[in-house]
């Protein structure tokens, strides 16, 4: 079953968006045409993530999830404890 979280993609700036989690991976969309075509529709599937953490930076909840090819993603995700229940559910450490 799939679900939807608000998101905004921080990378030189912060990207508006969404994610849409499904049983296999994450995919993080923009509609924004001056980024890269990979962070326009950046998958990500779980057996791919290594690491995910969360913090508050000022009053948004930051998430950095952790590639194993080394990539670093920080999202600014809103519905923070369902998105966070989602990863540690999902992303084996």
């Amino acid at each position: 079953m799939k679900q939807y979280y608000i998101a905004s993609l921080c990378r030189e700036g912060v990207l508006g968006g969404g994610i849409v989690a499904d049983d296999d991976g994450i995919t993080y969309k923009t509609g924004k045409i001056t980024v890269s075509s990979k962070l326009r529709n950046l998958e990500m599937k779980y057996r791919n993530i290594q690491d995910f953490s969360q913090k508050w930076v000022l009053c948004f909840p930051v998430f950095t999830i952790s590639m194993n090819d080394g990539e670093n993603y920080k999202f600014i995700i809103f519905r923070p404890k369902r998105f966070n229940a989602l990863l540690r559910e999902k992303v084996k450490h």
